[in-house]
């Protein structure tokens, strides 16, 4: 009689988008890498664009990253095992964050308008 053990294995065949709106990454590095690492590069990057198109560009590619990785923070905060102190302040900083996209989205847009 063959009985079924196979574990529960996180899904590899899973994209870096999707598994980073998941969660999948942990807390810290969704957090932190994912977010105030590359969000500070992103930052710099754009301090030192001249042109208001190649401005608008770069702030929509990165609405398109940001929106995952505020999903992300917030689903990998639901599976944080360590202190609620750290899930809470996540969740926090996820929907200032979110605040601050869309607060940005709009000096774009009133820039063009």
């Amino acid at each position: 009689m063959s009985e079924n053990t196979e574990k529960s294995v996180p899904n590899n065949d899973k994209g870096f988008i999707s598994k980073l709106s998941n969660g999948d990454f942990g807390l810290a590095k969704t957090y932190w890498l994912y977010g105030v690492v590359v969000g500070f590069v992103v930052q710099l990057v754009m301090k030192s664009i001249t042109s208001i198109g190649l401005l608008l560009i770069v702030m929509l590619a990165y609405t398109a990253y940001e929106i995952p990785v505020i999903i992300g923070t917030w689903h990998a905060a639901d599976k944080y095992k360590g202190p609620k102190v750290w899930a809470i302040l996540a969740k926090i900083a996820t929907v200032v964050g979110a605040i601050m996209l869309a607060v940005g989205l709009f000096a774009v847009v009133g820039i063009l308008g």
